[in-house]
């Protein structure tokens, strides 16, 4: 369980200890139907116990994995990839550890309202390859990948994926994000309605559904 001390040692987004707190929930525990529904999408059994976190730095994930063969008291070389400096993440973490001591790290990416790009998602399969390779760098580590959304994207490309983030038929493995069917915005717009960022005026635009 050395990895998942560290992936708890380094998740420190006050956002996840606050909704924690506030929700009577500080582990961050899924809804079991939930947890099920994820790990029937990979054929993975239900584990004992599991450590789980949203909006978790790729930077985290690496040097958790890392440490595990490494010595945390002395500087290591840096790969820009796998320690960026940056603020990149997944939006959730599921990590546990299987009855043959196999670690699983899976990684959540979601899309509510805006759609996924390419850009994006080429970005995080650039990294996650320095992170993991195809799989295989690291020994008795598994990395899984599942994009979240209303509709499943058809729009997206694959080229040069790890095969972590991709099911049998080439595809990436998705599950549905369940949205509430009330939801608008208010958008910047001319005198006309016309959208604009430069609009001095706003309007309502409704995304799904109306307000009742």
């Amino acid at each position: 369980m050395k990895i998942i001390k560290y992936l708890e040692s380094f998740n420190r987004k006050e956002r996840f200890h606050l909704v924690g707190q506030l929700l009577g929930n500080s582990a961050f525990n899924l809804d079991p139907s939930v947890l099920k529904k994820i790990l029937d999408l990979l054929e993975l059994e239900i584990p004992k116990s599991y450590f789980s976190a949203m909006d978790y730095h790729l930077d985290w994930i690496y040097a958790s994995v890392a440490l595990t063969n490494n010595d945390r008291d002395i500087p290591l070389l840096r790969n820009d990839l796998c320690i960026s400096g940056t603020q990149e993440d997944v939006d959730f973490l599921l990590a546990f550890e299987d009855d043959l001591e196999n670690t699983h790290i899976i990684m959540i990416e979601a899309k509510g309202d805006t759609s996924f790009t390419n850009k994006q998602i080429q970005s995080k399969a650039n990294r996650l390859t320095a992170i993991f390779g195809n799989g295989e760098n690291w020994p008795n580590v598994i990395p899984h990948f599942l994009i979240c959304s209303p509709v499943k994207p058809k729009q997206l490309e694959i080229n040069n994926f790890p095969d972590f983030m991709l099911n049998k038929n080439k595809e990436f493995i998705w599950f549905e994000l369940t949205m509430p069917s009330n939801q608008n915005k208010p958008t910047r717009c001319h005198i006309d309605g016309k959208a604009s960022k430069e609009g001095g005026y706003w309007k309502v635009e409704t995304l799904r559904g109306l307000v009742s």
